[in-house]
């Protein structure tokens, strides 16, 4: 005998504490990226206000009415020395990158006047033009846009261009008319941003660990002595009892007594495991004695499956007719079911096939088939229309019926020599006509209410004509009323659908691809009805 693999358990307790580390981890982690996104917002949000600022500042030196003036005759007077003056300043005293003031156009900026020093890195004079040789097309296409669009954004950081981590602030100048004649602007470094949002990272990890720890570690000791020792005397009583062999000391197995006094839900949890080992041991008492009692009906129900099995006929052969051939089947959703279906001669030239369908499943619902099936044969055979057979065996169902109990019925009767047939439907599926050719037809006619449902109910005959080759099909409604596992039935529509698309015309492979379409259809979701089918083919 193979040995069992042996299975590795890991305590509740390193449980607790992993559950518990994982999860200081994760808290420090959700502090710490809180703090550092506010932080970092409230700094960029500073450092946003102060360059914007300062660009407006700077916008008040700017002789906006003499801007055109400047520019035209390349001259300059003491308001616009006193304006690159007030630049320097502010840049220097701010410790700005580069305070400015251009002229947007479509290849790039004219420059009127900025805040470096003659001499520096990036100075330039009134008139310069600087173009894609010196700044990238899309930041000469954002500054035209702060003159076409008001909503174009004033204050923009960049991080990817050659002139480093800077944050800019723009202010745009309008003439008298209202017209945007020049932009303001200034540029601020945020290279030392970076280390103070380390350093304040640094500084809140720290705290929140030590919080946590803390914690996590008073919290690890009140577990231990409040929820996992308690536990622990459960698991090893519950333990002693499992590993007790009933078979052997039933008479020996005493009910547990777990003292565990917490005054909560693991004392509740311990007095629930000492009445459930009391009501084990009763219960096992009582099983041994209603065991042979289910045994018994065990065996009932298998020989009540074999006396309905074999009150449906199952020789379809006729060695001295072959006027038609037939086939028919029939699976129960339970044990034993309520569905049925009969075939006999009523003469020489006379066929009659039925099925049915009784309400219900189970052993009520077999009596009432096999009383219904009784029934219809005797009125069968003695040669009653078709119609007043169904009106009788509805008045005989009826008496007696205290249950309530009620049948879909549908009889037929062929005439084997010319292909014509009078039928009677009480409640039931319509049977399909699938015809030589391939087509398919619903068999259509005057319906009843179904049988044994009201004593006083009417049914009028239909007659109705098969040619050479053609098949009659009934069946119930465990077929089209099979429903998968999204709640879909499988419907007729799907079974003539499939009836049309075979091309052998032949009554047991149509019905067995009919029960295997359905299981497919159906796949996990289990048979909720009787499945019953049969099939009459007018030989040629």
């Amino acid at each position: 005998m193979k040995e069992q693999k042996s299975i590795r358990r890991i305590s509740l307790k390193t449980k607790f504490a992993t559950a518990s580390m994982i999860l200081a981890l994760v808290l420090s982690l959700v502090i710490v990226l809180i703090s550092y996104f506010s932080y970092r917002d409230s700094m960029f949000k500073r450092y946003e206000e102060n360059i914007a600022s300062l660009v407006k500042t700077a916008s008040v030196f700017v002789p906006v009415e003499k801007i055109n003036q400047y520019y035209e005759t390349g001259q300059t007077d003491a308001d616009y020395e006193l304006l690159i003056k007030e630049f320097q300043i502010i840049q220097e005293q701010n410790q700005l990158e580069y305070l400015y003031a251009y002229e947007p156009t479509a290849e790039g900026f004219k420059v009127f006047g900025q805040g470096t020093k003659p001499g520096m890195a990036g100075h330039f004079e009134l008139g310069d033009f600087l173009g894609t040789d010196y700044y990238p097309q899309e930041d000469i296409d954002a500054a035209n846009k702060l003159f076409t669009d008001p909503d174009a954004p004033k204050v923009v950081i960049t991080n990817e261009s050659e002139f480093g981590y800077l944050i800019s602030a723009f202010n745009v100048l309008k003439d008298s008319e209202g017209n945007p004649v020049l932009v303001v602007g200034a540029d601020m470094s945020m290279k030392d941003i970076n280390s103070t949002l380390f350093n304040y990272i640094i500084l809140v990890s720290s705290i929140a660990a030590l919080i946590l720890i803390l914690f996590i570690t008073i919290y690890l000791l009140f577990l231990n002595k409040s929820i996992i020792d308690p536990l622990q005397v459960i698991v090893d009583n519950a333990t002693d009892f499992v590993n007790t062999n009933i078979d052997d000391n039933l008479s020996e197995i005493v009910a547990l007594n777990i003292d565990v006094k917490t005054g909560d839900e693991i004392e509740i949890l311990a007095e629930a495991f000492n009445k459930m080992t009391s009501d084990i041991i009763r219960y096992i008492k009582e099983l041994t004695s209603v065991t042979s009692e289910r045994e018994r009906i065990e065996t009932e129900l298998r020989i009540a499956t074999l006396i309905q099995e074999g009150m449906l006929p199952r020789n379809f052969e006729y060695p001295d007719r072959h006027e038609f051939t037939l086939y028919a089947s029939m699976r129960a959703a339970k044990d034993v079911g309520g569905d049925f279906y009969d075939f006999f001669f009523v003469d020489d030239d006379h066929f009659c096939i039925t099925i049915g369908d009784v309400s219900g499943k189970g052993v009520p619902a077999a009596l009432f088939m096999a009383m219904t099936k009784a029934t219809v044969k005797d009125l069968v055979l003695r040669r009653l229309p078709v119609d007043e057979v169904m009106t009788e065996a509805n008045i005989n169902l009826c008496n007696n019926n205290e249950q309530g109990m009620f049948v879909t019925l549908l009889i037929a009767i062929i005439n084997v020599k010319t292909g014509v047939f009078q039928w009677c439907d009480a409640g039931h599926d319509p049977a399909i006509i699938w015809k030589k050719d391939g087509t398919v037809e619903m068999l259509t006619g005057k319906k009843g209410f179904v049988c044994a449902g009201m004593e006083t109910a009417k049914y009028k005959m239909n007659e109705s004509q098969i040619e050479k080759g053609d098949i009659i099909y009934l069946y119930t409604d465990g077929i089209p009323e099979a429903n998968n596992t999204q709640n879909e039935f499988y419907g007729l529509e799907r079974l003539k659908t499939l009836v049309a698309s075979k091309e052998e015309h032949d009554i047991k492979s149509l019905c067995a691809d009919i029960l295997a379409d359905v299981d497919e259809f159906a796949d996990t979701e289990p048979q909720f009805d009787d499945i019953t089918m049969l099939g009459f083919k007018f030989e040629a």
